[in-house]
């Protein structure tokens, strides 16, 4: 299905707890802010992502907090797994991934990225307030081995990590991993102090760059090739692009659908009818009829 702008809906974000076990100060929360008690369980999940396939689901992303502290993740991954799903993968801060990569994989996972802006310890304890850089680096080797690729690193740029980059690039290479630069995303006075211009970086990159490929379905994402390293650009803030080609629709641990990533006011309920038996279908397809792009170019169709 399309949204009223036009835009396929082929991916949905699943958040499955608000909580973490670090505590950046960056850190967004997946745009969600407001805490509930209540928790979808692994068999209101799947009924769900079920129902999404009749829209035109094709990926499945986990995400958090960190999903790791949820026990019963690998039951969610069971729950999700169909054969119409062509990817299910899942972001973590990779503390406790080497602990469950293998159960994970047998579960039906296929891929994670590990989100890691450093390899020094000092600074990724600063950043991160309780974090061992060295369990991350083990829960990436861990989940290479047993195949939960391609990895991607989500290394966030800021000012206090602009110097890592050539570290994080050569450690890509040692482990055969992707390396995805994000920019951060300034929601408050406090990051803008942080925010750095990835611009200049990806220029350099393309410069160094053996082949050059862009992807359309992932909002015209270019892929940079150096040798045997591959290095992508994420650039949510201000970023037409970003917003008119995107697919993703996300649903809160707590059982709302939220069209936009930065919105929190056109969020769809859709637990609670679940859970009264009603059809959900109607839900689903408010929840797509919700969505436009957040940053708009100039000529970009309206409704």
């Amino acid at each position: 299905m399309k949204d009223p702008f036009n835009r396929e809906i082929r991916s949905l974000r699943i958040s499955v707890t608000p909580y973490c076990n670090l505590k950046c100060f960056y850190c967004h929360r997946e745009g969600y802010r407001k805490f509930n008690s209540r928790y979808m369980t692994p068999g209101e999940i799947g009924k769900i992502v079920r129902t999404f396939l009749e829209f035109g689901i094709k990926k499945i992303k986990i995400s958090g907090g960190e999903p790791l502290l949820r026990e019963d993740l690998p039951e969610i991954l069971e729950r999700v797994s169909h054969p119409k799903i062509e990817d299910i993968s899942l972001t973590t801060n990779g503390i406790l991934l080497e602990k469950y990569a293998e159960r994970l994989k047998d579960a039906g996972l296929h891929r994670v990225n590990v989100s890691l802006d450093t390899l020094d310890p000092e600074k990724y304890r600063r950043i991160t307030t309780y974090g061992d850089v060295e369990l991350v680096k083990a829960g990436i080797e861990r989940a290479i081995e047993v195949g939960l690729t391609p990895l991607k690193i989500n290394y966030l740029v800021m000012k206090n990590t602009l110097e890592d980059l050539e570290d994080l690039m050569n450690y890509c290479r040692e482990v055969g991993a992707i390396l995805q630069i994000i920019e951060l995303m300034p929601l408050n006075e406090n990051l803008k102090r942080y925010y750095v211009d990835i611009t200049p970086i990806e220029k350099k990159i393309a410069e160094i760059s053996d082949k050059v490929v862009t992807r359309r379905s992932m909002h015209n994402r270019k892929k940079y090739y150096i040798g045997d390293l591959e290095v992508e650009f994420v650039r949510p803030m201000d970023n037409t692009e970003f917003c008119n080609h995107c697919t993703r629709i996300r649903l809160t641990y707590d059982g709302y659908i939220k069209p936009c990533l930065l919105r929190e006011d056109n969020l769809v309920d859709i637990l609670t009818p679940l859970r009264r038996g009603e059809d959900i279908r109607e839900y689903i397809h408010q929840g797509i009829l919700r969505r436009e792009p957040y940053f708009k170019a100039p000529n970009f169709p309206s409704r």
